[in-house]
């Protein structure tokens, strides 16, 4: 049970099941071939690699000392073989580090990587940015085309909004494909600047206040920022296919999305926070929703020409007041689900009272300005 919790546990935050893959020339092949010279070092892999292990499971599994196998992990370590995934507290009450392969295999390639290599090398790399950018294109398309009216926020100028979008759809492509074209251009350019590659701060692991604010694993956390910009844009063209209506299948599928995704967005903060820590990840996922649903209201009334300052006030107030609540009870549960199936450190008492008390805080201030503006 453990061992699927801890391939789980991967999955969520994003890393890859491809192998590592290692040439025969370079400083990375040699600090590789040095890390697995020692026969006792293949041993201490090996033993990770069935299940996530302490230095002194290890030293009692191989029959050796703890420096010795200490020494080994370090090398491994370095070589980014093994990874720390947790912390937990050991017999004697002290905390003790858990180790775990940095990848499922590791391969190793003699001569240049092939172009098919490359290019999924990049695809690799590249995916998300590239998708995000496509996401942002077509919200600058749909701005450009005016968001569709919704609801009571509608009146007669929505079926001249609708006509126009049926006649008038060049100007919104055009903008949309300058974006992605342009966004495309600089992600590239960021790419080959070296932006996304794999650095030694991408391993490194926050602790403290670091960790609980923006989670234990510096690559992991840029993911997930990525992951909450894309799904505020997501929620946002959703919203757009149900104001618009485009066919019945897909506008009611759209408006299904739109209903689940506050719920959606909660679950999706305990799992981030069960993953890796961050309570700021909690509370960004559970406001994306939000602030989808209102970038579309306040981006259709400014690109018309309207300036509604209650609707534009409407959105950062929801969002401290419904988003952050909901964020910091469901980061209270990811966190204690963790800490129970000892996947990270558990909160002290003083932490839990101040999530559990951020909601009733706020309700608390909604009530005393209801009463003293009455």
């Amino acid at each position: 049970m453990d061992r699927l919790a801890g391939r789980l546990v991967r999955r969520f935050r994003g890393e890859p099941d491809e192998p590592t893959v290692a040439g025969l020339e370079g400083e990375d092949a040699d600090q590789l071939f040095d890390a697995l010279g020692s026969e006792t070092s293949r041993a201490v892999l090996a033993a990770c690699y069935e299940q996530g292990r302490t230095r002194s499971e290890v030293a009692e599994e191989l029959e050796t000392s703890i420096q010795n196998v200490g020494y080994h992990v370090d090398k491994l370590e370095s070589a980014e073989l093994l990874e720390a995934v947790e912390t937990r507290y050991g017999e004697n009450g002290r905390e003790v580090t858990v180790y775990e392969p940095s990848k499922q295999a590791i391969v190793v390639a003699a001569g240049e990587p092939g172009f098919a290599e490359r290019l999924a090398d990049a695809v690799d790399r590249l995916f998300a940015p590239i998708a995000l950018v496509g996401l942002i294109a077509m919200v600058v398309g749909v701005l450009a085309r005016q968001p569709a009216r919704i609801g009571m926020l509608g009146d007669d100028a929505a079926s001249t909004t609708a006509t126009t979008t049926t006649t008038a759809t060049q100007p919104w492509f055009v903008a949309a494909a300058v974006t992605f074209v342009c966004g495309v251009l600089v992600v590239l350019a960021a790419a080959r600047a070296g932006a996304f590659d794999h650095d030694t701060e991408d391993f490194a692991h926050r602790t403290g206040v670091q960790r609980r604010l923006f989670g234990r694993r510096v690559a992991t956390s840029r993911r997930y920022a990525v992951l909450i910009a894309g799904f505020a844009f997501g929620t946002f063209l959703a919203l757009d296919l149900v104001a618009v209506g485009a066919g019945r299948r897909l506008t009611l599928a759209a408006w299904i999305a739109v209903q689940l995704v506050i719920p959606a967005g909660v679950i999706l903060a305990a799992a981030l926070a069960y993953a890796n820590d961050g309570l700021l990840a909690s509370w960004g996922v559970a406001s994306a929703p939000i602030v989808g649903i209102w970038g579309y209201l306040a981006g259709g009334d400014l690109v018309r020409g309207g300036f509604d300052p209650i609707l534009l006030a409407l959105g950062p107030l929801a969002v401290a007041v419904i988003a952050a609540p909901l964020g910091s009870l469901a980061y209270l549960a990811g966190r204690l689900v963790a800490s129970r199936l000892d996947r990270g450190e558990s909160l002290s008492r003083r932490t839990i009272a101040l999530l559990v008390a951020h909601p009733f805080v706020v309700a608390a201030v909604l009530v005393g300005w209801a009463t003293m503006g009455s």
